[in-house]
């Protein structure tokens, strides 16, 4: 039996099994595609049966109908190959038609026509007489196998038809859709509702929370770790020094522990500021403590054989870097710094208590060069003086000529600090003070003055100071000598009214050689432009050079004149200025200190380390040679800021001797770029 009949829609032939009868299914035809219902089954020849039974997989019944012998079991039908077989015989007459021809449209005139299937991707004219364009044939697609279960037109009759899905529901099989597409589609049109302000907190607040935490811990962490491997260049070179002292001239070697105390004092005046909590101020004091300790060691070793003044130079600097201690009230109310003066209290001390304060730790450094040359502790004043101006602690400076200078000096003392504090605030009450009271005090004579106060005359000449004592004025008519006082107090006199030619030209008229250059040294360093006086300087040095029952040139004096030229950027004067001394330590220090003062804010060229030259023998360095050296290195690091880079540049520096000072150095320089 077999189900024979034609699409009701399209008359399109059908042969099916009778156990389809009833089925509803969609026409085969491509034409249509109409859903049709398989009618019942008729009885048809078996002969006819046979072939449509076989394409679906099952068997023939007998050609006898006399034979009683049961017909052989068909096996179940495979549907799946069944519409297998339906599906390729539209498929196959889709692909015979294609074989046939190939349907061009003609991009000009828009003229259709076919062309065989072998021209397929060759250009042809278009047949109209009046285009004749040519147009490429287009190469046809073939068809791919498809899958009866997907939707298609060639699914077969028993495909799950596919509803339309309500438009209110949502299901599994929604997709996420471009923001291109939810625009046009009109979602974006939508009106949601707002989120509250409260809830957006409440969400907003704990995620920037931990973000701000993160990016604070990352900071932290960041620069906790910087200062501790700056802190660990500090402690290397202490350390280091401290087990390889042995290679060093005994007398060297206090000088240069004290010189890394010293630079270990500053770095930690530099952290109290940044990590207040860590007690660094404490240990600013413990480093200036050690350094003063060591500077008193080197003086008490400072016999007549190896004399030196370099540890009264040193003691100098290490009394300038303990200013550092004091800060505003702020700082002192929060402990980063301590007081300038001792507390105005009625207490007593306890047993064992010190008085912390910069006045105590001043006057303890200070009590070492009082058997100092009177010409660096001249220097020393002028400078202590200008930066406790600037700092506005003018309680300090009627202090500082007593504990500096012996009672005969201090006359002339309190002259330079009242000159230096003039010629910062000329109405400063006082320069007046103290100039009335030099007028009461020497009036009855200078006999007990020693020096002349040369810088006391200057003073009442400068303000003036009715009645005050008189000092005879150099003329031209004295071509011979000119007094060394009357030259100090008139060039300091030329050079308050703005006059640095009348006062190079006087310093430089005959006379004691040693008064020329003091003379010459306060003009470079009153005057804006100090190279006349150095260029005096450095002629009047050339003159006395290969005299050898000539006088001596003040040696700190020299010292001073190397530190000027150098820090107007002359080197190579500052070099010949130090070359002319004597004193093998202060000439090395000489040459490390214009180096020093050198390596100003202004020079962006970096240092090499051939400038601070460094002897062969190591029991011949000097302290001046590692002073150098400190000052390469921090000059270097504070430009480039590569701790790394400039860490290397030094590890070639000789290991317990030269290479602590650098690294000292880098550390500072570090903390300079800050």
């Amino acid at each position: 039996m077999a189900i024979v009949f034609n699409c009701p829609n399209c008359q399109f032939p059908y042969r099916l099994k009778d156990e389809l009868a009833g089925k509803r299914a969609t026409c085969k035809n491509p034409d249509c595609r109409q859903v049709i219902v398989i009618p019942a089954a008729v009885t048809v020849p078996a002969s006819d049966i046979g072939p449509t039974i076989a394409s679906l997989g099952g068997m023939a019944p007998p050609t006898n109908g006399k034979d009683n012998t049961p017909p052989p079991k068909i096996p179940p039908v495979d549907i799946e190959a069944a519409a297998r077989a339906a599906l390729s015989d539209t498929q196959a007459a889709e692909e015979k038609a294609a074989e046939e021809a190939i349907p061009v449209v003609c991009e000009y005139c828009g003229h259709k026509w076919t062309e065989p299937l072998a021209k397929a991707g060759k250009n042809v004219l278009c047949p109209e007489p009046e285009c004749r364009q040519r147009t490429k044939v287009p190469i046809p697609k073939k068809a791919d196998t498809e899958n009866w279960r997907e939707a298609g037109a060639n699914k077969p009759s028993l495909a799950k038809e596919n509803f339309e899905k309500p438009a209110d529901v949502v299901d599994a099989e929604a997709k996420i859709v471009s923001r291109e597409a939810w625009q046009k589609g009109g979602g974006a049109a939508q009106e949601l509702e707002p989120i509250p302000l409260s809830r957006k907190l409440m969400f907003g607040l704990p995620i920037l929370g931990i973000v701000v935490a993160l990016v604070f811990g990352v900071v932290y962490w960041s620069r906790t770790r910087t200062i501790e491997k700056e802190q660990r260049l500090i402690d290397l070179a202490i350390n280091e020094y401290a087990g390889s002292t042995g290679e060093l001239a005994p007398t060297e070697v206090p000088l240069g522990s004290a010189m890394i105390e010293m630079l270990a004092g500053e770095f930690a005046l530099h952290e109290a500021v940044r990590i207040p909590d860590k007690g660094e101020l404490q240990h600013a004091l413990g480093h200036f403590t050690k350094a003063r300790e060591e500077v008193r060691q080197a003086v008490a070793k400072n016999d007549k054989k190896t004399a030196t003044t370099v540890p009264y130079v040193l003691g100098a600097e290490l009394a300038l870097a303990t200013l550092g201690l004091g800060g505003t009230d702020e700082q002192i109310r929060e402990g980063l710094r301590i007081r300038w003066v001792p507390e105005e209290t009625k207490k007593a001390l306890r047993v064992n208590e010190k008085r912390v304060d910069v006045h105590t730790e001043l006057q303890r450094t200070l009590s070492i060069l009082l058997p100092a040359d009177f010409d660096l502790k001249a220097v020393l004043a002028r400078r202590l003086t200008r930066q406790l101006v600037k700092l506005n602690q003018t309680a300090l400076l009627s202090e500082l000529p007593v504990l500096l200078f012996t009672p005969a000096e201090q006359p002339e003392a309190r002259a330079i600090v009242a000159l230096e504090v003039y010629r910062a605030d000329k109405e400063a009450a006082i320069v007046r003070t103290i100039a009335t009271e030099l007028k009461g005090q020497l009036e009855k004579g200078t006999g007990k003055a020693n020096p002349f106060p040369a810088s006391a005359h200057t003073l009442w000449l400068a303000l003036p100071l009715e009645k005050a004592p008189t000092i005879a004025t150099p003329t031209s008519a004295q071509v011979t000598q000119v007094p060394d006082p009357s030259r100090m107090a008139y060039v300091g006199l030329y050079l308050l009214q703005n006059k640095p030619d009348d006062a190079v030209a006087l310093a430089r008229r005959p006379g004691s050689i040693g008064g020329q250059l003091r003379a010459l040294a306060l003009s470079a360093d009153w005057s804006t432009d100090p190279s006349p006086a150095l260029d005096a300087a450095q002629a009047v040095l050339a003159a006395q050079k290969g005299k050898k029952d000539g006088p001596t040139p003040p040696p700190l004096v020299v010292l001073r004149l190397a530190q000027l030229a150098a820090a107007a950027g002359k080197a190579d004067m500052a070099k010949g200025f130090a070359d002319t001394l004597t004193d093998e330590g202060l000439k090395a220090w000489a040459r490390g200190d214009a180096i020093r003062f050198g390596s100003t804010p202004e020079n962006t060229s970096p240092l090499d380390e051939a400038t601070a030259e460094l002897p062969d023998d190591l029991r011949k360095l000097r302290a001046g040679n590692a002073w150098g050296r400190i000052w390469v290195a921090r000059h270097n690091t504070r430009l480039s800021g590569n701790r790394g880079k400039e860490t290397k540049a030094i590890d070639k520096w000789s290991k317990g001797t030269v290479h602590p000072f650098g690294l000292a150095g880098v550390a500072l320089g570090l903390k300079d770029r800050e």
